[in-house]
């Protein structure tokens, strides 16, 4: 279903069909450039497996948007998008050690955020990943698809948008949709079994969870 149009970009909803695609081109640009991933070596081919396993949940939920060249009909961005309240399947668990630490410091952040708070499904919007091919800059790919995942999360009746920002641009993009900081975990002090095992981070300085009241 198409969303949105704008600069040669269609934005969807994300239909099970495009998981390979969805999950391939993902985890292409996490591998390279996101800075949790890329610090714990967590490979392309292993962060395929990640997304892969999140399908099933996206197909049901139906929160995720995908943005396509218009041109090229090639997915060049996601904003992978799911219901906070819902756990992502066991499986996304057992992956290996290498995403350890990755679960810890998500939840640290997560446990903070839920204490004395009810999360009901169908309110707690949560974007979880959010990836635009480098190639296609100038376009406003990133700033659209977090736009277009605001309008279907509202339509839908959802609440509040939540998000872990991991980096300084991912960071930006939501303070500029109006998105308040409410807990960080800096990279240089976070430890996992006695080690800083983020401590390679150099330009970012940590996770960011924040949010956004979605209704006046």
């Amino acid at each position: 279903m198409v969303l949105n149009e704008a600069e040669g970009v269609q934005y969807e909803l994300f239909d099970i069909n495009d998981l390979h695609e969805l999950a391939t081109m993902t985890a292409d640009i996490f591998a390279r450039d996101e800075p949790v991933t890329s610090s714990l070596g967590i490979s392309s081919a292993d962060f395929t497996d990640f997304v892969r396993l999140l399908g099933p949940k996206l197909k049901q939920e139906e929160l995720t948007v995908i943005a396509r060249n218009q041109e090229s009909k090639q997915i060049i961005g996601a904003m992978v998008s799911d219901d906070f309240a819902i756990e992502p399947p066991e499986e996304m668990r057992q992956l290996g050690d290498n995403y350890e630490p990755l679960w810890a410091i998500l939840d640290e952040l997560d446990t903070l955020y839920k204490q004395g708070r009810v999360l009901p499904k169908g309110e707690y919007l949560h974007f979880f990943l959010l990836a635009v091919d480098p190639r296609q800059s100038g376009k406003n790919v990133a700033k659209n698809l977090v736009q277009t995942c605001l309008e279907n999360g509202i339509r839908k009746g959802y609440k509040t948008g939540v998000v872990e920002a991991t980096g300084v641009v991912s960071q930006h993009i939501f303070r500029k949709f109006g998105f308040i900081d409410r807990f960080e975990a800096p990279y240089k002090t976070f430890t996992f079994q006695g080690k800083p095992v983020f401590s390679s981070i150099k330009d970012h300085h940590g996770i960011i969870l924040m949010d956004k009241a979605l209704v006046v």
